[in-house]
């Protein structure tokens, strides 16, 4: 159906609308709101059905299916429906996937006999329910898998195998075995494989040992074989994440991370279909009139990042394609998730408001009642945020099991208490919830710093306002979000040395030129004063002097040590010129596997007899300290490069320990330390020196930045060494200082190589 017909169903519903009251629509989701597909679906229904502008009451009810799903709870929810409509029968119910429409078959008669039903989502309707619900229609959920296959064939032409990857559960069975029925007959003999029922670290693990001829192809996956699950998108992206092949997919909420796309069942689709249909419906077409939607729903969608990591040009695409995504943002949103948390809050603490009335007239809620108010309570206690309830007066009246965890109080010596008393370092944050009351509004950005141990963590604080049955108070939220931003500070920094590589190879450049015609005159200026050099001699005697005469002359006038600065000064610059084009550029050099430990130990010979530090800071006066492990595997690197980055580093450990020795009366000493973690080597560079100020801290790693009196340095060492780290050998580098003790660099270097 065309926008402009959707539009003149639209006015005739807002006429008849006007004479005859608002229609209600009960919107009946099988998940909760906080996935992103019931997000979609609600936000693309309400749009096509503009409530106030057609005088459409619309009302949203979740069954959360995926979290609970017992006869009890089932039965407690119709209970709950059965208050809230019973002096208001929809005009419309619309519902998503399939547990909502089953919840109806068994309920519908009792609940809303005679009421229309439209669905969206379902995979496999059964034969029950026209029977259950004699008004029915809706739009099919379909998979294409062939289409999807086909594609990606076309996208890789080296792939010979596919491997499928859903879950267990029913519904991932269900699909599994559609998609098997399409893919049973590929073109050039591509093979289809299917993973047995796995825990996710194993699936992960297998997707990354997969062959370069294989690709895959995603269904759905939210639970594994032990029952771990957190959502469809976040399992999706961790999948993705781990293969080393092409991931397609075949449902839009898989649309992010490293997947490629695919001709994919979304839920903005099925809800625009739906949304068609109920204004057909409302309007006054019967439902029997309106045929379920089995077709034309799936559209072909690719994400722009992914195309190009496996050089795809869109010209290959399938006709029609849409492509997303096509910037990249390295910050993620966190409102929105915020936004569906207190959505969710709300939703249960207004569940509890219905169940508490219902005890009151009934005594036999009180058991769900409970069981409900032990949701809530286990709910927030298994999210990773300290969270705690304050009243008015600055009294806590929640706790949860991470507060407890941060202050060793458990909820019953905490609720009641003031919060600076039982929780002294959130005190200061009172101001934002008095400003969260009295405005009504989320306080937030508040940003927490603590000690712990030798690491400073970093906290994000929201506060929520809450009001309820005339009780006021807020809510605090604690995230702690240190490794956030040790990432994004890695992001900014990977960032900056990009940039400055690219002024710096063509300021190198530019000033090549110049400074070897500087150096080229030094030289020839330097030959031509020397004695013993006919040409020189002859040149002298016509001059009416002899060489040594002249050389007398510009020894006195100190010109030769003049040009002995000259020459000294360019080969600093020509150094400093050889550092900004190792910065800007990627080595064309071979990797190849090194004894880590013996790298170690050559650079620190090499340390040990270099003129220019034993001049400067006596290096062998250090005392060195290795703490290697024993088990270290070949890594592989480019050897000149990881000595650069190791001499860099232990010239500023000399450096720091020469200009101040350890307040603590110990000897200088460099601490060398190597370890595995998993597919990565980490190597911590220590000293006992000074240490740094967060003000130096923040910058160490800026080209041209420099702490060295002038001469000494030209302050390239570590932003030099950190590109050679992150950008050439795909690691990592980082940093831990405070005055007074010492400074701590850290870099990894993968085992295996891009």
């Amino acid at each position: 159906m065309a926008d402009s017909e959707a539009q003149t169903l639209a006015d005739a519903i807002a006429a008849r609308g006007a004479q005859s009251g608002r229609h209600l629509v009960l919107i009946l989701h099988s998940y909760e709101q906080g996935m992103g597909r019931v997000r979609e679906i609600t936000d693309t229904v309400e749009r096509m059905l503009a409530p106030m502008d057609n005088h459409i009451a619309l009302r949203v009810e979740n069954l959360d299916s995926k979290r609970v799903h017992t006869p009890e709870y089932l039965e407690s929810f119709a209970a709950v429906l059965a208050l809230k409509y019973a002096r208001r029968t929809p005009t419309l119910i619309l519902t998503s996937d399939d547990d909502a429409l089953d919840f109806l078959e068994a309920h519908h008669a009792a609940l809303f006999p005679g009421v229309p039903v439209l669905f969206c989502g379902v995979n496999h309707p059964h034969d029950s329910l026209a029977a259950a619900i004699p008004r029915l229609s809706g739009v099919l959920s379909t998979f294409s898998a062939r289409e999807t296959a086909l594609a990606m064939l076309g996208m890789h032409p080296g792939t010979r195998h596919i491997y499928l990857v859903n879950d267990h559960t029913e519904t991932g069975r269900a699909v599994a075995r559609d998609v098997q029925r399409q893919l049973a007959s590929l073109p050039d003999g591509v093979q289809v494989h299917e993973f047995p029922p796995l825990p996710f670290d194993d699936l992960l693990s297998r997707l990354a040992t997969l062959p370069p001829d294989a690709a895959v192809l995603l269904g759905v996956y939210f639970s594994d074989s032990v029952g771990y699950a957190t959502t469809f998108e976040d399992m999706g992206a961790r999948i993705a994440a781990a293969a080393r092949v092409p991931v397609h997919c075949l449902v839009d909420f898989n649309l992010n991370g490293a997947t490629v796309g695919g001709k994919v069942s979304g839920a903005a689709f099925q809800a625009e279909a739906l949304g068609r249909m109920a204004l057909r419906v409302i309007s006054g077409t019967r439902v029997e009139d309106v045929p379920v939607q089995t077709e034309g729903v799936n559209r072909y969608v690719y994400r722009a990042p992914a195309l190009k990591r496996w050089g795809i040009s869109e010209s290959r695409l399938p006709s029609g394609s849409t492509v997303i995504d096509r910037t990249f943002s390295l910050y993620r949103e966190y409102r929105t998730q915020i936004n569906v948390l207190i959505l969710f809050v709300v939703s249960l603490a207004s569940t509890i408001a219905v169940l508490a009335y219902m005890m009151r007239r009934r005594a036999a809620s009180e058991r769900q009642l409970r069981r409900l108010r032990n949701l809530l309570a286990n709910t927030l206690d298994s999210m990773p945020s300290v969270i705690v309830g304050v009243s008015p007066e600055g009294l806590v009246t929640h706790w949860n099991r991470h507060a407890a965890d941060a202050t060793g109080q458990e909820t019953h010596e905490a609720v009641g208490r003031p919060l600076g008393e039982v929780f002294p370092r959130l005190e200061k944050l009172k101001p934002l919830v008095f400003e969260a009351l009295e405005g009504g509004q989320v306080r937030d950005g508040q940003r927490l710093l603590r000690h712990d141990g030798d690491m400073v963590r970093h906290e994000d604080v929201t506060v929520f306002p809450l009001v309820a049955n005339g009780t006021q108070g807020a809510v605090i939220r604690v995230d702690d979000v240190t490794e956030r931003e040790r990432i994004r500070e890695m992001m900014i920094q990977t960032e900056k040395m990009l940039t400055v590589g690219g002024l710096a190879a063509g300021m190198a450049h530019e000033i090549n030129n110049p400074l070897g015609g500087i150096l080229h005159a030094v030289q020839n200026m330097r030959r031509r004063v020397e004695a013993g050099r006919p040409d020189n001699e002859a040149a002298a005697r016509e001059a009416g002097l002899s060489m040594d005469q002249v050389r007398g002359y510009l020894e006195r006038r100190e010109i030769l040590r003049m040009l002995e600065d000259i020459a000294a000064s360019g080969a600093r610059a020509a150094h400093i010129v050889a550092n900004m084009l190792d910065f800007s550029r990627r080595t064309d050099g071979a990797f190849v596997p090194q004894d880590l430990h013996r790298l170690i130990e050559n650079t620190l010979e090499l340390a040990a007899n270099d003129y220019d530090l034993k001049k400067l800071y006596d290096f062998r006066t250090l005392r060195v300290v290795r703490h290697y492990s024993p088990m270290l595997p070949p890594v592989p690197c480019l050897p000149t490069e990881v000595e650069q980055v190791l001499l860099n580093l232990f010239k500023n450990a000399a450096q720091a320990l020469a200009s101040m020795p350890p307040p603590d009366g110990a000897p200088p000493t460099l601490t060398i330390r190597t370890e595995r973690h998993h597919d990565l080597v980490a190597v911590t560079v220590s000293d006992n020196g000074p240490g740094m100020t967060p003000e130096v801290r923040a910058r160490v790693f800026d080209p041209f930045y420099t702490t060295k009196p002038p001469g000494e340095g030209t302050g390239l060492g570590l932003s030099v060494s950190y590109f050679l780290i992150t950008h050439n050998h795909g690691g990592s580098f980082a940093l831990h200082s405070e005055p007074g003790k010492g400074a701590h660099f850290t870099f990894t270097l993968p085992l295996r190589q891009r």
